[in-house]
């Protein structure tokens, strides 16, 4: 199976190209179906027809036998090579000992067949896009762990290569004894729990909402303002049917390099989160949500997953307190204090300076009339912990050593009543750490602060 040139298997192709198969017998049904009775009999147009149609058919099979065996890849015990194209040659390679985690996904048409694709993450993210698709399930899931068995024998057995000491130390929620590929189990979502946290978010309230307006205009023969809805409905479907399926039985395991998460409805995905490739964790808690104690946790992430979707890493669609504990005590294993649970449910759920955090000022009050109470930030010995936010909230964590950048903010109205506010970047996503209306000193001293801390790595 490895250290020499082997194929995919036979039906890749049709994984990806069956949607060119389905428009040619809809071209072919179409044109026959348009014969009169007359053509029919007399058999002349129908003949050229099946002709023409048999002959578009056989190219295509023809490309995609031709794509089959242009595609070879090969495991060795250095590099992972995978060559594919025919006029257009494409050969690409990852060095085993940076490889990060190797991700399952099976595509519907995949799951249908028994197929599925590794997508490979390498250590530095050039080359997260290397991909080998497709192979049989068990076939691809023995190639996953021979490849990173074989990453972890390349890298001498250190299972969290790039991690610094001060992200492995023991977190008082982390488990012990995770297991390399079957791990210790951190969270799941149950489907009644996710259905529900889908419908209490503002999107599908907003969507239900233009439905029945849409429905009330429709009956009373107002057709006018029908058209506007239509396009808000359409976005409101996409975004539903994206969000349940890259949540639906979505599970989240702790393993010795960090966190494996599953997930899909009809497209599945396994993926694996090296703790060490984390930049950033940010918590966030709608509305609705608060008055259940749900919480949805995303991380930036470097050199995990696909770089062509631009968004943050989901590592929870939705869990209570213990389940967000438990799996930043996996990401984020030290934030820099000694009552590490009580600082996080504090970050997460109260507006209160407990535990060290600074508050903004009662001058901030007429910016922010419902939020100044719970604008805050805490910078530990490890971690910049920053919230906001009022009937919804949202806290970011971002160890010292993950910070990329800086950035002071202060506007006209800021300035006269001596407030500031600061941004927070990483790399990996899109998560960014937002201090709000902050007394400015207070606010000028932190950049200081995190600005040598950034110059001394």
């Amino acid at each position: 199976m490895t250290d020499q040139w082997q194929r995919v298997h036979p039906a890749s192709p049709f994984v990806r190209g069956w949607v060119a198969i389905v428009g040619l017998a809809y071209i072919y049904w179409q044109n026959t179906n348009d014969l009169t009775l007359a053509e029919r009999l007399s058999g002349e147009r129908l003949r050229w027809t099946v002709v023409i149609g048999a002959g578009a058919l056989l190219v295509v099979l023809v490309f995609y036998a031709l794509s089959w065996y242009f595609t070879r890849y090969m495991i060795t015990p250095s590099h992972v090579y995978v060559n594919s194209g025919m006029i257009f040659r494409s050969q690409k390679q990852a060095r085993i000992d940076r490889v990060q985690g190797i991700e399952v996904a099976q595509p519907l048409v995949a799951r249908l067949l028994g197929l599925a694709e590794l997508h490979f993450d390498v250590a530095d993210g050039s080359q997260s896009m290397l991909r080998l698709s497709f192979l049989r399930k068990a076939d691809a899931q023995q190639l996953r762990a021979l490849i990173l068995d074989r990453a972890h024998a390349a890298r001498g057995g250190q299972a969290q290569p790039d991690v610094p000491e001060t992200e492995q130390a023991p977190h008082d929620v982390a488990p012990a004894g995770a297991a390399p590929e079957t791990g210790v189990l951190m969270a799941k979502v149950p489907h009644g729990r996710l259905l529900a946290s889908l419908f209490l978010r503002m999107p599908t309230i907003i969507g239900l909402l233009s439905a029945l307006a849409l429905g009330i205009m429709t009956l009373s023969g107002i057709g006018g303002m029908v058209a506007g809805l239509i396009p808000a409905l359409l976005a409101f479907g996409g975004w539903f049917y994206k969000e349940l399926n890259n949540s639906w039985n979505f599970s989240a395991a702790a393993t010795d390099t960090g966190l494996r998460v599953s997930r899909g409805l009809a497209d599945t995905r396994q993926q694996s989160i090296p703790a060490g490739r984390v930049q950033s964790i940010q918590v966030t808690s709608p509305a609705l949500w608060r008055l259940l104690g749900w919480y949805r946790v995303e991380v930036n992430a470097l050199g995990v997953g696909s770089q062509e979707e631009a968004q943050n890493l989901l590592v929870l669609p939705v869990g209570d307190f213990d389940a967000v504990a438990r799996v930043m005590g996996i990401l984020l294993p030290d934030l820099g204090v000694e009552n590490q649970r009580k600082v996080l449910f504090t970050a997460i759920n109260s507006g209160g300076e407990e535990h060290g955090f600074t508050l903004s000022p009662q001058r901030a009050r007429p910016l922010s009339p419902g939020a100044w109470k719970n604008q805050g930030f805490l910078a530990t010995d490890t971690t910049v912990i920053t919230r906001y936010g009022w009937l919804a909230r949202v806290t970011a964590f971002t160890a010292h050593n993950r910070v990329q950048g800086l950035m002071l903010r202060q506007g006209p109205l800021e300035r006269r009543r001596q407030l500031a506010g600061l941004r927070i970047y990483s790399a990996g996503g899109t998560v960014t750490g937002y201090i709000q209306q902050v007394d400015a000193q207070i606010a000028g001293k932190f950049f200081e602060e995190q600005s040598r801390r950034i110059a001394g790595r």
